[in-house]
């Protein structure tokens, strides 16, 4: 990589970073709503417009109404008008496609619809579980393991790729990553969660315990990396390097955060089942 580009994606990086960061400090339920939202809205964007490019014409509408219901989650309604909502939206994505299905003028074929049911369980479901972890008894510190789950699995895979990596992982889908780089990946994680608990245990007055937290670091990167490995599939299968140029040097938010995506769901459920 040029050293132009390298700055250039250093920088961006630590932008991104720092809003992330002041997000997650910022004890604001609104702010994280409308935060994960719009990280939803844009991700959400990148997907069907990769898959646009390849000739197909998912409804769009179906996928950002998905993105909008991370809003509810919170306090801003009440869990008798949620459920209605729901019940509502539910309703309405049903019949909606039965009609695109059975009327030939709305020009949808089953393609279509199938990828804007992969769209709502892809973009608004995994991104609305940051919004659940935030919204947990200690979620502002909770979430730092979703972020080293993902982050720290990428950069550790990335190194010891680049500098062991002979083996290749799956070739036919990233040609560059290598099964010494998943295994540093894991490692890294290990690393990362042994640092933060050891932090938290000793100088937050929280009680982690650290041989959980080493278990599910594992499955944490596993899952990331498989997260990765999705998003690569579906970008080789459409014909696109990155899903969009909004982060100069990274990609896109789906470039950004395939990883974190999948992490988070699992860390919930360990937190769910053993915290």
């Amino acid at each position: 990589m040029e050293v132009g580009a390298m700055k250039k994606r250093i920088i961006s990086g630590l932008l991104f970073a720092i809003l992330g960061v002041t997000i997650v400090i910022i004890k604001n339920p609104l702010l994280d709503s409308i935060f994960v939202t719009l990280l939803a809205l844009i991700a959400g964007f990148e997907f069907l417009r990769a898959f646009k490019k390849k000739g197909y014409n998912p409804i769009s509408w179906i996928t950002y109404a998905g993105c909008l219901g991370i809003m509810l989650i919170g306090n801003f309604v009440s869990e008798e008008y949620k459920i209605l909502i729901y019940k509502m939206g539910i309703s309405i994505f049903v019949v909606s496609i039965f009609i695109y299905l059975v009327m030939p003028k709305l020009n949808r074929t089953v393609m279509d619809i199938a990828i804007t049911v992969l769209s709502l369980v892809y973009i608004p479901v995994l991104f609305s579980v940051i919004k659940l972890i935030l919204m947990l008894e200690n979620g502002r510190l909770l979430i730092w393991y979703v972020i080293l789950g993902a982050f720290a699995s990428d950069t550790f895979a990335y190194f010891v790729g680049c500098t062991w990596g002979k083996n290749k992982l799956c070739p036919s889908i990233s040609p560059n990553k290598t099964r010494e780089g998943a295994l540093g990946g894991i490692a890294g994680v290990i690393i990362s969660y042994i640092i933060l608990t050891v932090i938290v245990n000793n100088y937050l007055n929280v009680n982690m315990n650290l041989y959980y937290w080493i278990l599910i670091a594992i499955v944490a990167s596993i899952t990331g990396q498989l997260g990765d490995l999705t998003a690569s599939a579906i970008k080789r299968y459409c014909g696109i390097k990155d899903f969009s140029n909004l982060i100069p040097g990274h990609g896109g938010i789906l470039d950004r955060f395939d990883s974190l995506m999948f992490v988070a769901p699992i860390v919930y459920i360990f937190i769910k089942l053993y915290i």
